[in-house]
This record gives C-alpha cells, sequence and structure tokens, in this order.
C-alpha cells in the first residue's frame, strides 16, 4: 500500500514538473518578450522555415482536400465523388457574416416581408457551408487582389498582387505567375466569362485573368518607369492574352481603362471615394476594337454593347463572344442606378445563355462579383452596401433557376470581410439602418445599429459645434440628421475612427455550397482551398488527377448515353406491353358482355 502511494506521489510530481515545463514555454511561432516594467505581452513571430509560395500553397489545398474526403470516407458518405460539369462562383466583394446578418434582414425590411430576421436569402438553403481564412501572405487583413488569386488559383500571395505568388518581381513578369481556374476550364475545352458590377480590370475579374505585380496597373499610364516593357497593363491582358481573349462573356464597367469612354455619361448621384476616380490611357489604344478583330473570324460574329437595351437584345443561343462594358467606371450603385444599366440579375441570365451550350459543349466556369459591396462599405454608405447585396442575391436565385442542379455546382463567398458592426439591443423588426436604442429613454447617446470601426463616417458625425455644452459625448446628435438625409444613399453611417477610406476586416469569411462536390466545402480552411474544390469537383487543373474520381466518371458519360436508349427502348416496350394487356382485357370483357 505505501509502495503504491509512494509511485503516486513521485508520478503527481513528475507530472507537475511536466506541466510547468510545458507551460512556461509558449509556443515555437510566438515568444514572450516581457521585460521590465513592460505592459502586456509583445510577440515576436518566427519566420516560416520554407516560402510561401505557389508550390507551398499547393501542398496546403491538397492537404485540405484529402482531409476532407477521409472525413467523408470515415462515416460512409460519397456525395464528395460527384462531378460538375458547370462551375458558378459567386463573389460578394467584402460580404463578411455581419453584412449577410444585416443584409438578410434588409432584405425583408425593403420587400416588406415582415420584422425582417426571419428572411431568408437564397444562399442560405445552400446544404453546405464552411469558413475560410482570408490573410495574405504578408498581411493579417487582405485586400481583394491576394484573396482572389487564393480563390481562383490556389495560392495565396501578397497584398495587391494578382495572379502571382509571394515570388512576384518588378522586374520579371514571369516570375511567379499562377494559373487561374479559368485556363484549367479552358484547357478542358470549357466555356468561361466574367460578370462584375466594378470595372471588369478591378482586382477580382482580373485575378481570373491577369498576371501582374500590383492590382492598380490596369491601364499603361499606371504602370511604373521600372516595370514599364515588362509587365503589361491588366485591360491589355483581357485582350491580348489567355485566358482573357478567349472569354464567350465580358460584362460590367470599366470603359475607360479600355480606351473608349462616354463624354456624355449622367451622373445623378454623386458618390464619393477613391475608387470614384480611374485611370485613361495613354496610348491611345481602342481595346474593345481590337477584341472584336481578334474574332472577326468566328463562325458567329461576336457582340459588343453598351446599355441595358443592346443587352437585352443578344441572342444568347447565337453569339459565342460578347462584351458589355457599361460605364466609364464601376456601374453605378444599384440603389441609384443610372438609365441604360443593366442590373447584375440580368447580366447573370445573359452570361448563362451564351455559356450553356448543352451537349455541344464541355461545361463552363463562370465568375459573378457583386463588387460594390465593398466599395458602399469603404464609403460608410450602409444602405448602398445592403441593397448591393440584395441586387447580389437576386443573381444567384436567376442562377439557380436556369441551371441543374446534378450538373452545377455554385459556390458564394466573400473575399473579404468589412470593419462594419451590428450592435445594440434594437427591438424586434427595428430598421435595420435605424436607430439600436430609440426606445431606451435614458441612454445618453442615440446610436445606429450599423456603424463601423473606422471611415469617413468619422467626419460627418463629430460633434464640432453641435456637442452640448457640458457634454463629453463627441458626437453629433442623431436627430440633428432629417429623415430625408438618412434615407439616402449617400448617407455615411457613424465611423469611430477617422479614414478617407474604411478597411476590410479579417475575420474567416462564409462560403455557402451547392449542387455536385458542395459537401467538399465543410469546417474551417485556408482560402485557397477553394480553388482545389473548384478543380476537384470540376475535373480540371492540379486536383483533376487527386484520384480516380474524373476517370470513373468520364467513363459513367460514355456508357450513359447507350444505359439512357436502353431505357427509353425497354420503357417504350413494357408500355406496349401494357397498352396491349389493357386492349385486350377490355376487349375480352366487352365480348364476355355480349355473348351474355
Amino acid at each position: 500500500m505505501h509502495s503504491v502511494v509512494l509511485l503516486v506521489f513521485l508520478w503527481s510530481g513528475l507530472m507537475a514538473l511536466s506541466w510547468a515545463a510545458v507551460t512556461t514555454q509558449p509556443p515555437p511561432l510566438i515568444r514572450t518578450l516581457s521585460a521590465g516594467g513592460d505592459i502586456g505581452p509583445q510577440f515576436e513571430v518566427e519566420k516560416p522555415k520554407e516560402p510561401e509560395d505557389a508550390e507551398f500553397w499547393h501542398k496546403v489545398g491538397l492537404t485540405q482536400l484529402k482531409k476532407t474526403i477521409k472525413q467523408a470516407q470515415r462515416v460512409d458518405e460519397n456525395s464528395y465523388l460527384k462531378k460538375a460539369r458547370n462551375i458558378i462562383v459567386f463573389i460578394g466583394d467584402g460580404m463578411g457574416v455581419s453584412t449577410i446578418s444585416a443584409g438578410r434582414i434588409y432584405k425583408g425590411q425593403y420587400l416588406k416581408h415582415g420584422p425582417g430576421e426571419e428572411e431568408t436569402l437564397v444562399f442560405d438553403d445552400f446544404p453546405n457551408t464552411g469558413m475560410a481564412k482570408t490573410y495574405n501572405v504578408d498581411k493579417q487583413v487582405p485586400d481583394s487582389a491576394g484573396t482572389a488569386t487564393a480563390i481562383f488559383s490556389g495560392s495565396k500571395t501578397h497584398y495587391g498582387a494578382i495572379g502571382m505568388d509571394a515570388t512576384r518581381s518588378k522586374k520579371d513578369s514571369q516570375q511567379g505567375r499562377v494559373q487561374s481556374v479559368m485556363e484549367w476550364a479552358q484547357k478542358e475545352g470549357k466555356r468561361t466569362g466574367i460578370v462584375t458590377t466594378t470595372r471588369i480590370t478591378h482586382a477580382t475579374p482580373a485575378a481570373t485573368y491577369a498576371h501582374i505585380y500590383d492590382r492598380d496597373w490596369e491601364c499603361d499610364t499606371e504602370v511604373p518607369s521600372e516595370s514599364v516593357g515588362i509587365h503589361v497593363d491588366i485591360a491589355r491582358q483581357l485582350v491580348e492574352n489567355a485566358p482573357g481573349n478567349r472569354f464567350n462573356v465580358i460584362l460590367g464597367g470599366g470603359m475607360s481603362p479600355m480606351g473608349i469612354l462616354n463624354a456624355s455619361e449622367v451622373r445623378t448621384t454623386i458618390f464619393e471615394g477613391p475608387t470614384e476616380t480611374i485611370c485613361t490611357r495613354g496610348d491611345n489604344r481602342n481595346l474593345p476594337s481590337e477584341w472584336l478583330a481578334h474574332h472577326a473570324n468566328d463562325s458567329v460574329a461576336p457582340a459588343l454593347v453598351h446599355n441595358r437595351k443592346d443587352l437585352l437584345k443578344v441572342d444568347v443561343k447565337k453569339v459565342d463572344h460578347l462584351m458589355g462594358l457599361f460605364r466609364n467606371n464601376h456601374i453605378t450603385y444599384s440603389i441609384a442606378r443610372e438609365e441604360g444599366e443593366p442590373s447584375l440579375q440580368e447580366m447573370t441570365e445573359t452570361a448563362l445563355g451564351v455559356l450553356e451550350r448543352g451537349d455541344e459543349s464541355n461545361g463552363y466556369v463562370l465568375l459573378v462579383e457583386g463588387g460594390r459591396i465593398d466599395q458602399g462599405h469603404h464609403m460608410n454608405y450602409a444602405r448602398a452596401a445592403l441593397h448591393e447585396l440584395y441586387e447580389f442575391d437576386l443573381a444567384i436565385q436567376a442562377a439557380v433557376n436556369n441551371t441543374d442542379p446534378e450538373e452545377t455546382l455554385i459556390l458564394v463567398t466573400a473575399d473579404h470581410s468589412h470593419a462594419v458592426t451590428f450592435n445594440g439591443y434594437a427591438l424586434r423588426g427595428a430598421d435595420i439602418l435605424g436607430a439600436a436604442n430609440s426606445h431606451e429613454k435614458n441612454d445618453p447617446m442615440v446610436y445606429e445599429t450599423i456603424s463601423y470601426a473606422n471611415g469617413p463616417g468619422y467626419w460627418d458625425h463629430l460633434a464640432n459645434d453641435s456637442r452640448p455644452q457640458n457634454s463629453s459625448n463627441m458626437w453629433m446628435p442623431l436627430k440633428q440628421f432629417t429623415e430625408e438625409e438618412r434615407a439616402a444613399p449617400t448617407y455615411r453611417h457613424l465611423a469611430t475612427v477617422p479614414r478617407k477610406d474604411e478597411t476590410h476586416g479579417g475575420e474567416d469569411v462564409a462560403v455557402f455550397a451547392y449542387g455536385p462536390g458542395s459537401s467538399l466545402i465543410r469546417g474551417v480552411f485556408e482560402q485557397n482551398y477553394l480553388a482545389y474544390v473548384m478543380s476537384y469537383a470540376g475535373c480540371l487543373g492540379p486536383a483533376k488527377d487527386f484520384d480516380e474520381s474524373c476517370e470513373h466518371s468520364k467513363d459513367e458519360e460514355k456508357d450513359d448515353p447507350q444505359d439512357k436508349s436502353d431505357h427509353e427502348k425497354s420503357s417504350a416496350t413494357a408500355l406496349g406491353v401494357s397498352l396491349i394487356s389493357i386492349w385486350a382485357a377490355a376487349t375480352a370483357t366487352l365480348l364476355r358482355g355480349h355473348m351474355l
């Protein structure tokens, strides 16, 4: 008995020492540098042991794919084996979880469906969801260029880089290049296209076709002298190089970077912000005309349109290549849409009409971006941003309505989030864009349900001379804004840190998936994994040969027509036999009746 107690005592002592050894040593990547009178821990992050280049992220993507498939196999679940003929990726730029939640309520209230909280967005009903980690290789909070490159090329990269990994160079346009899902798709004979409410040369759409050191190099005039003759601007890459010059559909804004300008363009509502300015070309090239010339020998003439009326006239069943440029800069926020501008839903429906060719093609890959959700948030235009999400939802509904769920994988996600909060204790059914605490009569300050951590809304709400005497409140009372002012699309919600342009948010973003391969979306993963989901499910790119499922799918497709024909013949024969039997029985009955 004493021996047992002694052993237990010794074992406990050893465990205590072991525990102390573990807890006194922080994890290897983070060292606490507490010294002297320092307040709080400071951290030194060790550099990665290997460069986070395309090869590194390729391993990360395949490892996640392997892990997800193993999890499915453990529970005898095999839906991950289903293959997608078509892939549609919806990017709600800046559509973080708080934006989704607030946007859902906005939709319900805008449509007058009820209080709003119980409303659903189309993608709320998608069967599979996951969360993507959005950081760039060099930034904790990312930008759209680096995140879009991760989504479409499978490689995370630097803030601002497009179609290049972290080894990019200003003086070598080939260094660090990574292929996009559009290149993978075209190699498999699939049709391809992009639709956006931003400029077609903006970061997210550009990541599907361009390879460039800096996202801002949309025009030749933006390429710095040290890179001139080395890097070709984004607009030129779209019309000169594959995969861009082989796209079947290109719809969005951005006439100016393409070398054409609508001098009589109308701007009824004046929105502000850095994104409202746009570069112009210095080489006098008309890139849409060059695009038309590139497709001049097509069996069907290409179509170039500049307004909604002409877009809706396009014979989508015949036209093989369609370009639509609808504004000099971005397409106007939908809440203040100008005459002649198409909606995102209309552009999506047109794109699907051009891309879908049934058995005459091997399917398609399409990007649809609701790009101005992001830009509304950047200016603290909460109403404009949430209305963009509503329009985005309509486009997703159009895709669901016009595709076969057995053939089409639809992914809905954001590239990053924003520094926007959905806060307070507003009553059920309260205006999502209204005050959070107007019902709390003793609160010293009435504040809005939607507010921002930073941005230009700081100056709009700063009290200045309007602050009550002996008050520590630095903010202008909300009641000093008229109802008309607060209902305007250019009204800015309060921001607590002054910035001319509100920042992105760094939290994980949601991913919603529907269709074949959608079960691969589960848990939390690196954002670049989405490219590997598309690759594996669509049998294209680096994960095509991950296992034999693509080959099996091809074999099944070869067998299907005959099986279908045999099945139809069998069904027809069975139906014929049944009809003959019924006719014979009826005739016998009639004869018996006649004989009686």
